[in-house]
């Protein structure tokens, strides 16, 4: 059962990773009063539970328990990063990306912001009108001194419109990141 494996993944990942984090301060690209831009840093490993296609905006719309993993490398340019990742459903929906990031950090709150493109498989699961679709992600979390991170992340997956149908969906995730 592949939920089962994710589930072990997951559990193994938070046992492990966290010991292998790196504590050091993250350079600074730029601030605007006490928000910097973070530069250079870890890598991470970004894990979520949640809920896919949330708000159901069809009437064939399905909303389905979700799990996401991104990876997101911590050599940016410009306080920019590229990030990987993977988004499965349990309608057997999968949505496989690419994409860039930044995080904005204030104390130890980091938000997050992704933009990406991607593919879309549907199985089961919710018609977004076709296999290419964008992505745009917002990670909301707490930092502690190891530099894990544990919050919120809110998705959108769209075609913007090259697809006859562009219904959307929208999706909310616990997320744990861990460094290394």
């Amino acid at each position: 059962m592949p939920s089962a494996a994710l589930a072990a993944a997951v559990l193994t990942a938070l046992v492990i990773f966290p010991v292998m984090a790196r504590a050091e301060e993250e350079p600074v690209v730029f601030s605007v009063g006490k928000v910097d831009l973070l530069g250079p840093g870890p890598h991470y490993l970004d894990l979520g539970i949640g809920v896919f296609d949330v708000f159901e905006r069809k009437s064939d719309s399905k909303r389905s328990a979700a799990a996401r993993a991104e990876f997101r490398l911590g050599d940016k340019l410009y306080g920019l990063g590229p990030a990987v990742g993977a988004v499965a459903n349990t309608d057997r929906g999968a949505y496989g990306y690419v994409g860039l990031y930044a995080d904005f950090k204030y104390r130890n709150l980091v938000v997050t912001p992704l933009a990406g493109l991607g593919a879309y498989h549907q199985a089961d699961s919710s018609d977004l009108g076709g296999v290419f679709q964008f992505r745009l992600a917002l990670g909301i979390t707490y930092q502690f001194e190891d530099q894990s991170r544990l919050g919120i992340t809110l998705g959108h997956i769209s075609n913007a419109q090259i697809h006859d149908e562009n219904p959307g969906q929208d999706e909310v995730y616990v997320s744990f990141a861990l460094p290394f």
